[in-house]
């Protein structure tokens, strides 16, 4: 019987995954450098693209990014059944029980603090945000919720500007309308590469976090999620998931760290998505 059984799962098993990708995953497309752009060459390319496109082979599903929305229009988009999948949510160890499922954690995400090279105002650097607010600095920040709640205090000294993406983020350092910039770590480093300004990292923590795809319960059932969840710990065994990261963090294509930072611990924060 038990044999018969577990005969009949395995049958199943392609029927199942068939019906899971029965058409494509519909994840919102964002110029968010370099985990997700558009090359020279008009690929969509990316450290987020490259781990999606892994877990959908692995999963025999595809991927087909929608342009033009929106970030706030992301949550109530998903949870219409619109979207189908958000990359880079934030963990919180919760599910939203009506619109959406968080999968397992599948890399880390750690922000950065950086400053211009050479400006004096470095000297002696900062050791702390507190230290930074209190020494009457003023900083920059992506715009969105708050990477840390520091940063409001900012806001209400009038010490705040906010950017929409990095690229100005780092224009916007190298005019001098901010001292400090907070940010996604890789994602700072890349523009500034990018736009040939140098910066050095201050000695100081700011976050470091764990990122999950966040599914919508429209198109994903909790047999999918589990199937899913799956797929990453296959790719992570086997080394995939490594391999991909390491080929984005390699530090020979990015600018020199011109000074170490501490780990800090794994806090838990509010959702990105």
């Amino acid at each position: 019987m038990y044999r018969r059984l577990l005969t009949a799962l395995l049958l199943c098993a392609p029927l199942l995954a068939a019906a899971a990708c029965a058409r494509p995953w519909r994840v919102p497309f964002e110029d968010w450098r370099p985990y997700s752009f558009i090359d020279a060459t008009g690929r969509h390319t990316g450290l987020e693209t490259e781990l999606l496109a892994a877990v959908a082979r692995e999963m025999d599903c595809s991927v087909e990014y929608v342009r033009d929305l929106p970030r706030n229009r992301h949550l109530p988009t998903l949870a219409m059944g619109e979207l189908d999948l958000l990359v880079a949510a934030s963990y919180d160890g919760l599910d939203n029980a009506e619109s959406s499922w968080n999968t397992r954690p599948y890399r880390n995400e750690e922000f950065g603090a950086f400053m211009r090279a050479g400006d004096p105002l470095a000297r002696p650097a900062p050791q702390t945000l507190h230290q930074v607010l209190e020494g009457g600095l003023r900083l920059l920040a992506h715009r969105g919720p708050s990477v840390v709640p520091i940063v409001d205090e900012f806001a209400v000294r009038g010490r705040l500007t906010s950017f929409e993406d990095y690229a100005k983020g780092v224009q916007l350092l190298k005019l001098e309308r901010g001292d400090v910039l907070i940010g996604d770590r890789l994602a700072v480093l890349f523009a500034s590469r990018a736009a040939g300004v140098a910066l050095i990292e201050l000695a100081l923590p700011v976050r470091r976090d764990v990122v999950t795809y966040k599914l919508s319960r429209k198109r994903f059932d909790e047999a999918e999620v589990a199937r899913f969840n799956e797929a990453i710990l296959r790719l992570d065994a086997q080394g995939e998931l490594r391999r991909i990261r390491n080929r984005w963090l390699d530090p020979a294509a990015m600018p020199r760290q011109q000074s170490a930072r501490p780990k800090a611990a794994l806090p838990a924060s509010a959702p990105r998505h």
